[in-house]
């Protein structure tokens, strides 16, 4: 019983900041809310998970639940590292930008005056 309940109060938590991100975010958080909402259910109704597990051809309710996490989690990792990377992107247009800017500013400041005629 104290395994349900603080596993609950993690998952009302992960809800809670779900629903506090949902602004930024809203697909991040839709999903996050969605996962701890099933997370609940299967902490509440553990047999579910071992019926829904043997349907899907499973053998038990732990490791379906845990076939899933590792799905999501790696899908996670592949959003954040397509991110990491459109950032780093940015960050050397970025870079690349502000150099010619500055040396062509340098440039023309080392240019001599033009003598009118």
């Amino acid at each position: 019983m104290i395994a349900k309940i603080g596993l609950s109060l993690l998952l009302c938590v992960i809800m809670l900041y779900a629903w506090h991100e949902y602004r930024r975010f809203a697909a991040v958080a839709s999903m996050a809310a969605l996962a701890a909402a099933f997370g609940l259910y299967f902490v509440w109704f553990p047999d579910q998970a071992t019926r829904m597990a043997t349907l899907v051809g499973v053998g038990r309710g732990v490791d379906l639940i845990l076939y899933i996490w590792v799905c999501i989690s790696l899908l996670v990792l592949v959003n954040l590292h397509l991110k990491l990377r459109a950032q780093s992107e940015l960050v050397t247009a970025l870079a690349r930008a502000m150099a010619l800017a500055e040396a062509k500013a340098q440039d023309h400041d080392a240019s001599p005056p033009i003598a009118p005629t």
